[in-house]
């Protein structure tokens, strides 16, 4: 996740003020810079001083549960900033999430996303508010677009959100499950549906039966029974084997079960799990970590909830996603070697939407190198691999990205090498 701060200006018209990243961090200037910003809430103009391009303009936000201020970057502004600043996110067209209609994720000026769900959270509407399947076309006569989010792509939004599909050198052992317990909520904290905070229902797996995530986890279960509530659950599965595999039909074995209610299911919900993530699931079987997300019914009991809707993930030993095995071993290759990149995430994407496994972020020059890697030889995936060929010589040049194709190199030993490190 970028975790550069940089200096910003805050300005009163033509009265403009530089602040650095010590007078914004440190402890000794903790009660100036809360008056700063105090200040600049509703009236003043911030600005980011990282070496983006735009604007680059950033919010003051008041926390009134905390009396606290903090700057955030304003909607729709993200691709603007440096690619190591804080406020840095990658433009919507370069993962699956430019493949919604407008409006299904939207960014408001409080700093949350709205997020328009095919599922509802309330126990009196239907599972399945929106269908799970369709699309729209663009007003412009442009591609097809979804016109809600499913489950699985409100688990690559959490996933992206909280920053888990990026990787930079010096992160290597530090994604524990209490960290990624952290992150996701964090996420979930400022995302709406129906005007429901996801964050009130999201029960996430961690690592410690009676530490504050576990807690935090009951208080939500028991608040659904209350309240006549489903829960959203992300979890990952428990390793494999055959006898849990078995069970599959009945309930579903997780790890990080402190403070998660017993997810049943029944033999139709798995069958059809079964059918939509084959692929998931052979990975799960190959020894691969494996996330779930389900949607629950309201809970019976503090212990009980009966999954209504599955959608799963396969990442790797660092929590990055990866959808392929030769995808897997390019993104141990690049942790190897230090490098600094992001998974973009599926989301809900048809095929035509088209966007790389792997964006390399460390090549200098503000800009993002597009990687690729071909497991197939099919002439559906051949044509297809032709068209996304063409399309990154187009925009990027002939030297501009990278690909391996894993198809004939299936052990890879003869992986070209990556792109050089440039420092900006």
């Amino acid at each position: 996740m970028a975790d550069q701060r940089y200096a910003v200006s805050i300005g009163f018209g033509e009265n403009v003020n530089q602040y650095s990243e010590a007078y914004q961090t440190q402890p000794g200037y903790a009660v100036q810079w809360k008056g700063v910003l105090q200040k600049a809430h509703r009236v003043g103009l911030v600005r980011c001083l990282c070496p983006g391009k735009g604007t680059r303009r950033l919010a003051v936000r008041h926390r009134s549960d905390s009396d606290s201020f903090h700057l955030s970057r304003y909607p729709h502004t993200g691709a603007e900033h440096a690619l190591d600043c804080l406020y840095y996110s990658p433009d919507p067209d370069k993962s699956g999430l430019g493949g919604y209609s407008k409006g299904v994720v939207e960014e408001t000026k409080d700093g949350d996303l709205k997020v328009k769900l095919t599922l509802s959270l309330r126990k009196k509407d239907p599972a399945d508010v929106q269908p799970m399947e369709g699309t729209s076309p663009t007003p412009s006569g442009g591609k097809p677009t979804k016109p809600a989010m499913t489950l699985g792509g409100l688990l690559h939004l959490l996933w992206s959100e909280a920053g888990l599909n990026q990787w930079m050198p010096g992160m290597a052992g530090k994604r524990s499950l209490g960290l990624i317990h952290s992150r996701l909520q964090q996420a979930a904290d400022r995302m709406l549906a129906s005007r429901m905070r996801i964050g009130d229902a999201l029960v996430i797996a961690s690592s410690s039966a009676d530490g504050q995530q576990a807690n935090a986890n009951s208080q939500k279960v028991a608040s659904a029974i209350r309240n006549n509530r489903r829960l959203i659950v992300i979890a990952p599965l428990a390793a494999y084997s055959e006898e849990r595999e078995q069970t599959m039909s009945r309930y579903i074995t997780i790890t990080g079960y402190h403070g998660v209610p017993r997810l049943f299911t029944d033999k139709d919900t798995w069958q059809r799990i079964a059918r939509s993530y084959a692929a998931e699931l052979r990975g799960w079987r190959e020894g691969r970590r494996v996330v779930a997300i389900v949607q629950t019914d309201q809970p019976t009991a503090p212990g009980k909830a009966q999954a209504l809707n599955v959608a799963l993930m396969v990442v790797s030993e660092e929590w990055i996603p990866v959808e392929s095995g030769y995808e897997a071993k390019i993104e141990a290759l690049l942790r190897e070697q230090g490098r600094r990149f992001i998974k973009p995430m599926r989301f809900d994407a048809g095929q035509e939407q088209v966007f790389p496994d792997f964006w390399l972020m460390d090549v200098g020059a503000g800009r993002e190198l597009p990687m690729e890697v071909y497991g197939r030889q099919d002439p559906k995936y051949l044509a297809r691999k032709q068209a996304k060929c063409a399309y990154y010589t187009q925009h990027y040049g002939p030297t501009g990205w990278w690909s391996w194709d894993a198809s004939a190199d299936p052990r890879g030993m003869n992986i070209p090498a990556f792109p050089p490190i440039r420092h900006p």
